[in-house]
């Protein structure tokens, strides 16, 4: 007989009891268990029953009757230190000792093969807990129902085969991929396809009718979130996620945070406040599992927040950094804060339909804070507030394993640029999803690019044995020959081996994965259905760039600016938006100049001799850097500070701007405080 510890885990439940009388296979406390089996657990050890007496209750059920064992054989099944199954052998006849030396052999095998049953409950509990989340995915519920149906015909197979218990895990890993893969492609073609046409018609219909494409490319990337949240959960719970340390100033982390969410606290009229020490509180941990926990803790308290504020204040203390995260929200109850971290949960249900989302964000920041030493503290009052404590320590004590890291972000290396701004430069874009396809010529033909279209590796790598244009935009997932094999080949092509690739996909990448990458010199990577055409083109022209590490002009020694009066202050940005927010942020402060393209930029530099200039990244006909090594060539404005304004804020593009050259950097959507630091910092206003 085989008995599983139940999810309450007070007692063992009949999983499998083959030739015992019913009313012997009844549940097995698990707090104190009893008799011949207690034993066994007790002793944590095959436990080996000899010479049992005629007066044992255990029978079996047999054609000439019931039949008493002579001998019993239980072996216990551990997970880590907890006994969580075990099985009863029973024998009218007297056990071999080679039998007792099988059954030790296989102790091991056996217990993997009986944690294979519970990871196959999991996967059946977190299926089902799927099925109840597609209703509020009613945009995606045909996509969704072939997934369960799908997944119902994985578990009537895994039911059908429960006696082969090492595919369990497999078959888990391979639907986790599949559904990664089924559900990210229609959504990445919708987001995909709702952005064009919301350029593309803009002003062509009407003012409503153009708002709802924001509303299905919105929608799309929320589904997308939701999507993600739950696939991270699967790959925490099979212990794929693993651990880094960087080290990085985790008052700037949440600088930056503050200012990706701010918009959206905005938009409630809730104030979001970083009060911050003004010192350096350097991190040793995982740069990235900060970022997500922090992210997720500081949103949650922005989305539960009606009026009032969200406050953040980090110091120093017992050699830990503690982030204290305190809101004026809807507030929790004492048996609410209970349940917080539990997967799929929210204080009240009715919450999730107020306010959105899984009830994944706080499963996953407290999975990872485990994963990283991090505690986090909880202190909440219904209809008063919440507080959230991160107590992390200043150096991590956790081993790392050897991963290449930032699997979401572009991955800084050598930048190529072959033609000069007036020649269009040449793309290869190796994809077989249309809709991406679409949305790539929709932003590149506009910007100066020649782009070529290859729907499959072989397409492209033909297309390369005649041709070689300046970088190639290359997808992973595509039938037939992957774009793994793709950059392989190019990269052991003499006339290709220095091509920039950026990678373009919508996998979570492994760390093999990653090393491919790396190894090939894959310059960048950007994900499917977070591409924008501002991130695009700006990821694109870091690639084709080729860094001048010597390069004099650029690295001109610039120092801070003494003015009397009101200094002249140079935005050189193409979108009318971000202009019209930096004019109202510092227009009345200073003469504020105007430019929409770098060649504009340029003359108006030359015509009023700015005491600072302001520099977007992505514009037509002359972009960022182009713009800024034009400025340090020209004598008279060499040495004026230029301050890069970019939509590009992901970890280590600050210094890559700075290595380049730029005398400051700010990243979009602009933080007042922030602007205002760097205003200061060159320009010294002397008033008569």
């Amino acid at each position: 007989m085989v008995f599983l510890l139940n999810n309450e885990k007070i007692r063992f439940e009949k999983f499998e009891c083959v030739g015992m009388n019913a009313d012997e296979c009844k549940p097995i406390s698990a707090k104190q268990p009893e008799g011949i089996i207690g034993l066994a657990l007790a002793s944590g050890k095959i436990s080996h029953i000899k010479n049992i007496p005629d007066e044992s209750q255990f029978s079996f059920s047999a054609i000439a009757g019931s039949l008493k064992p002579r001998e019993i054989i239980t072996i216990p099944i551990f997970s880590g230190n907890e006994t969580v199954a075990f099985i009863s052998i029973f024998s009218i006849y007297k056990y071999s000792l080679l039998s007792i030396r099988l059954l030790e052999s296989i102790f091991t095998t056996l217990t993997s093969r009986m944690n294979g049953i519970l990871v196959y409950k999991k996967t059946i509990e977190m299926s089902e807990q799927l099925e109840i989340q597609n209703s509020e995915l009613e945009a995606q519920k045909n996509e969704l129902q072939t997934m369960t149906d799908e997944l119902n015909e994985q578990n009537t197979e895994l039911e059908q085969q429960k006696q082969q218990l090492g595919e369990v895990s497999r078959l888990k890993t391979n639907f986790l991929s599949n559904m990664s893969h089924e559900l990210r492609t229609p959504l990445n073609s919708v987001i995909a396809l709702s952005g064009v046409l919301n350029r593309r018609l803009a002003k062509k219909i009407g003012t409503e009718e153009h708002s709802y494409l924001g509303v299905i490319e919105r929608n799309g990337k929320h589904l997308l979130d939701l999507i993600n949240d739950i696939l991270d959960i699967s790959r925490i719970e099979s212990g794929k996620v693993e651990v880094e340390k960087n080290s990085f100033n985790i008052s700037t982390l949440v600088s930056e945070l503050v200012t990706m969410i701010k918009p959206q606290a905005d938009q409630k009229l809730v104030g979001l406040n970083f009060i911050d020490s003004k010192k350096e509180i350097i991190l040793e941990s995982d740069y990235n599992k900060c970022l997500h926990i922090l992210q997720n803790i500081i949103g949650n308290a922005v989305k539960f927040t009606e009026k009032g504020s969200v406050d953040i204040i980090a110091k120093v203390e017992n050699g830990h950094a503690r982030l204290t995260i305190s809101d004026t929200g809807i507030g929790m109850s004492k048996d609410d804060i209970l349940t917080i971290f539990d997967e799929f949960r929210q204080a009240d249900g009715s919450n999730s339909r107020k306010y959105g989302g899984t009830g994944l964000g706080l499963s996953i920041a407290k999975k990872y804070a485990e994963l990283i030493g991090v505690r986090i503290k909880v202190a909440s009052q219904l209809g008063k507030g919440s507080e959230f404590t991160l107590i992390i320590p200043l150096k991590a004590t956790y081993s790392e394993k050897e991963i290449v890291s930032i699997p979401h972000e572009m991955i800084p290396g050598n930048h190529y640029s072959k033609m000069s701004n007036t020649e269009r430069k040449a793309i290869l874009l190796v994809e077989d999803t249309e809709a991406i396809v679409i949305q790539m010529l929709d932003i590149l033909d506009e910007e100066n690019y020649t782009v070529k279209v290859a729907r499959n590796g072989n397409e492209a790598l033909d297309y390369l044995l005649n041709e070689t244009p300046d970088a190639v935009i290359l997808d992973l997932m595509m039938p037939g020959m992957d774009g793994f094999e793709v950059l392989r080949q190019i990269r052991n092509r003499k006339q290709t081996a220095d091509l920039p690739v950026l990678i373009l996909t919508a996998k979570i990448l492994s760390k093999e994965e990653l090393s491919v990458i790396k190894n090939n010199n894959a310059h960048q990577l950007i994900q499917k259905g977070k591409v924008t055409k501002e991130n695009l083109l700006e990821a694109i022209m870091l690639l084709m760039l080729k860094k001048e590490e010597n390069d004099a002009e650029i690295k001109a020694e610039v120092f801070p600016v003494h003015v009397n009066g009101k200094p002249k202050i140079l935005a050189i940005e193409d979108n009318k938006d971000n202009m019209l927010a930096l004019k109202a942020l510092i227009g009345e402060k200073s003469t504020f100049i105007e430019a929409f393209d770098g060649f504009e930029g340029i003359e108006k530099a030359k015509e009023h001799l700015p005491h600072l200039i302001f520099m977007d990244i992505a514009m037509p006909r002359k972009n960022g850097f182009e713009t800024f090594k034009e400025i340090r060539k020209i004598a008279e404005l060499k040495h004026i500070p230029v301050i890069v304004v970019t939509s590009s804020a992901m970890r280590g593009d600050k210094s890559y701007f700075l290595d380049f050259g730029f005398n400051g950097y700010i990243s979009k959507p602009i933080n007042p405080e922030l602007l205002n630091k760097e205003i200061n910092e060159w320009l010294i206003i002397e008033n008569n």
